[in-house]
């Protein structure tokens, strides 16, 4: 009996010891098992492959189902340049419960984006084709651009309103069409001459050609000016032709010919400038006009001043108009010649041109008055006429036909060339009590 006895206890120990044994090795199974199934289950939640385009974030979402549990990058993304297409392998982990997974992903990189740009409208010559990339604006793009024409452009273009293409092209082969319209003018407009006037020189004198004249073109900055003078002899006294002619670049020409009068410095002339700076003096002393009024109007004013302030002797020193106006400004006193001489000097200094007339035949006696230019059209004018009026003693912007026959005749061969007179009344114009032309 007692033999059995111990045998009894003695095999329900070593079961016991399987027993735990085997169940240790059931829950080592099961939870290798367990592990296995998360750690499938964690990579399932693994994008293997994603892409994106260029110059957009590269997002820890992306790689992972929302189901992932603590993702993170392993690598380290900030060294990426997402502007620039390309593949990249990066590492990602996520996990829990003290099971996680590294596993490599890939990304992708790409420009499918077109670029942008804004058409400039182009208001052209014909002959200036302007640079594709200069009739675009605003032009957007992460990568480097080429800008053409869609199109060959010709050398000249038609005139009239077009629209021409221009294709921006990325340097991954995007590209986008901007239509640009364009107006194209055909340029046939001469240079405008301004400043070319007829003027006087003395024998011995540097004559300054180029002296007041201005060039202007609509459309070349910059068109050559060229001056003929060789019928120009300084030394001996004559009137001679000098032709001014301005050529733009697309071969446009006018021409301007004006009379250079050589003669002998009289033994009293002053410079013309400073007269007609004593003579602005007294226009704004006297507010006789300023330059908000038309030219006739100034030219109403300077006359009614004239006739009205300068008090008539017969004498006068007729050397030369510039004496007949330094007489006049300095004593406001002279005969018909200082009244005209005075005139002269107070129109140049508004900028108005006028030349002396004589009366021929000198019948009863010789008689001066002033020949004034108002847009390119010639009108006589006289500050002193002693006609019998009540109010008016002065000629105004009369016409050849409104000249009293005798009192204003004159040969109209010595007139300088290129002077066009005025045939068209403006007396009805003029209100000669406010001195005003409507």
């Amino acid at each position: 009996m007692e033999k059995i006895e111990k045998q009894g206890t003695k095999y329900p120990l070593k079961r016991i010891i399987i027993i735990v044994l085997l169940s240790l090795a059931l829950i080592t199974v099961i939870i290798g098992g367990l592990y296995h199934l998360y750690l499938i289950f964690l990579r399932k939640q693994v994008i293997r492959e994603i892409t994106i385009e260029s110059g957009s974030p590269i997002m820890l979402s992306s790689f992972f189902t929302a189901d992932a549990p603590n993702t993170n990058f392993v690598t380290d993304i900030s060294a990426i340049d997402t502007t620039i297409p390309g593949t990249h392998t990066l590492q990602v982990k996520t996990g829990k419960y003290y099971v996680e997974t590294i596993e490599d992903v890939t990304l992708n990189i790409v420009d499918t984006t077109p670029p942008t740009g804004t058409a400039i409208p182009q208001l052209i010559y014909w002959d200036e084709v302007p640079k594709a990339e200069d009739i675009v604006t605003d032009v957007r793009d992460l990568a480097s651009v080429t800008i053409e024409y869609l199109e060959p452009m010709e050398a000249t273009l038609v005139s009239g309103e077009r629209e021409y293409s221009v294709k921006i092209t990325d340097a991954y082969g995007n590209e986008t069409i901007v239509n640009v319209p364009f107006t194209i003018i055909y340029d046939s407009q001469a240079p405008v001459i301004s400043g070319a006037k007829n003027f006087e020189s003395f024998i011995g004198d540097t004559i300054l050609y180029r002296d007041g004249i201005e060039i202007t073109d609509n459309y070349d900055q910059n068109p050559v000016l060229t001056i003929d003078n060789s019928a120009v002899n300084t030394m001996e006294e004559g009137v001679y032709p000098v032709v001014y002619t301005a050529t733009d670049e697309h071969g446009n020409t006018s021409s301007v010919t004006i009379k250079l009068t050589v003669r002998v410095m009289p033994e009293r002339y002053y410079d013309p400038e400073e007269l007609y700076a004593m003579a602005r003096e007294i226009i704004d002393e006297n507010n006789i006009c300023d330059e908000s009024m038309s030219d006739m109007e100034i030219t109403v004013r300077i006359f009614d001043w004239v006739s009205r302030n300068m008090w008539y002797i017969s004498r006068s020193d007729r050397v030369d108009w510039t004496a007949g106006a330094y007489d006049g400004l300095t004593t406001l006193r002279g005969d018909c010649y200082n009244f005209m001489a005075v005139a002269r000097a107070m129109l140049g200094a508004m900028g108005i041109e006028s030349i002396t007339i004589d009366r021929y035949p000198t019948v009863p006696s010789t008689h001066f008055w002033n020949l004034v230019n108002i847009d390119g059209l010639w009108y006589h004018c006289d500050a002193c006429v002693f006609l019998n009026m009540t109010d008016i003693t002065f000629y105004a912007l009369k016409t050849d036909a409104e000249l009293k026959p005798g009192h204003s005749s004159y040969d109209h061969d010595t007139l300088p060339e290129g002077i066009v007179l005025a045939t068209e009344s403006v007396q009805d114009r003029i209100d000669f009590k406010n001195l005003t032309v409507k």
